[in-house]
């Protein structure tokens, strides 16, 4: 991602119809355009990978700025927030399936800064989910066999990425837990020792979610994205797919961030005195260069009901990564518990018969 600042552009606020036949179109995987679904046309996108980080600055951090090309559609089954491309009327939720996906008449909030194009196909996502699924043993053969196509739908995911030089001097009583023998016996104990001293690490593009839809431990194991294929933000590349609404704004996302370098520099100052437990720590930390990026990320999410439960499952829309968890079937379950307690038996059976015969 590149170190410049550059003007931003301006953003075409409708999407572009086809010069063919005057239909509108929407954005093309496959050929990283614009394709008319009425006669097949394409438009090619401007794109621009100098993408511009951001100085992160009180007055950035109150901004509101409008998103204006785009409005905020809320479900009425799960409460999600997409955003919607201002000609879209209403979209299936991709969370529950739902189709009561309203608009809301709200603005969009800030327009991202960046946005990683979808690379896989909806046919392609279907393909990794299969393989990911033919994986899972426990899985109901009703749901390894459903059709799950019909279910799968493209989706930006709001985020921040941060990078930032963090300047920390710390100090602190460090402890390394020792072994030793005495009298035939061995005992632990734990040695402490004074430290202190400075740490200075510099930190690029940390991706922070500010949707909350998609849980942390799911967003974390569906990275990484490769940042190389990253594109100033462009409507065209939301066309006909809609993105996920920030519920959570820069300020409390850079607060994660801070928390994610505190950690870091604490297990470093940790491996760096050979310590294995804390009494006391203080790390003072001064932040340089604070930069950030608004980008959309590509996720296909696929969604399915079984005994009444919904299972939602989440695919990296650039690299084909699989997430999520699945139902399990209660009768593999059982078959499984019935062959340990067989084994536990037989080799049970065979201890008696080996000590009463031996």
């Amino acid at each position: 991602m590149s170190e410049e600042f550059l003007s931003e552009k301006e953003v075409q606020v409708t999407t572009p119809r086809c010069i063919g036949c005057g239909a509108e179109m929407d954005f093309d995987i496959e050929s990283g355009n614009l394709k008319c679904a009425h006669c097949g046309s394409i438009q090619e996108i401007e794109k621009d990978d100098r993408v511009l980080r951001r100085e992160m600055t009180d007055e950035i951090i109150k901004q509101r700025a409008d998103w204006n090309e785009s409005s905020v559609a809320k479900c009425s089954g799960c409460g999600a927030s997409h955003v919607l491309d201002k000609k879209d009327i209403s979209r299936e939720c991709c969370f529950c399936g739902s189709n009561t996906v309203v608009d809301t008449n709200e603005l969009a909030g800030i327009k991202p800064d960046s946005v990683i194009p979808f690379q896989i196909t909806k046919e392609g996502a279907t393909e990794c989910f299969k393989n990911w699924m033919n994986k899972k043993w426990l899985a109901p053969r009703l749901f390894k066999t459903a059709d799950i196509r019909a279910r799968i739908n493209g989706l930006y995911c709001s985020c921040w990425s941060f990078s930032a030089k963090a300047e920390n001097s710390y100090s602190g009583t460090l402890g390394k837990r020792v072994t030793y023998s005495s009298n035939g016996k061995t005992y632990t104990k734990i040695k402490y020792f004074r430290v202190n001293g400075n740490i200075n690490e510099t930190y690029y593009d940390y991706l922070v979610q500010s949707g909350d839809r998609i849980s942390p431990a799911m967003f974390a194991k569906i990275k990484p994205f490769n940042l190389k294929l990253i594109q100033v933000y462009r409507q065209e590349f939301l066309s006909g797919i809609i993105a996920e609404h920030y519920s959570r704004n820069l300020e409390i996302c850079f607060n994660d961030f801070s928390s994610y370098v505190r950690a870091d520099i604490r297990r470093k100052i940790m491996r760096k005195h050979n310590a294995d437990t804390v009494r006391t720590l203080n790390i003072q930390t001064n932040w340089h260069d604070r930069k950030f990026n608004y980008i959309l990320l590509p996720v296909y999410i696929a969604n399915y009901l079984y005994n009444s439960k919904t299972f939602n499952f989440y695919i990296n829309g650039a690299s084909g990564v699989v997430v999520g968890k699945y139902p399990k079937s209660k009768l593999k379950i059982a078959l499984i518990v019935l062959g340990s307690v067989v084994a536990a038996a037989a080799v049970g059976i065979g201890l008696y018969l080996g000590g009463l015969f031996g």
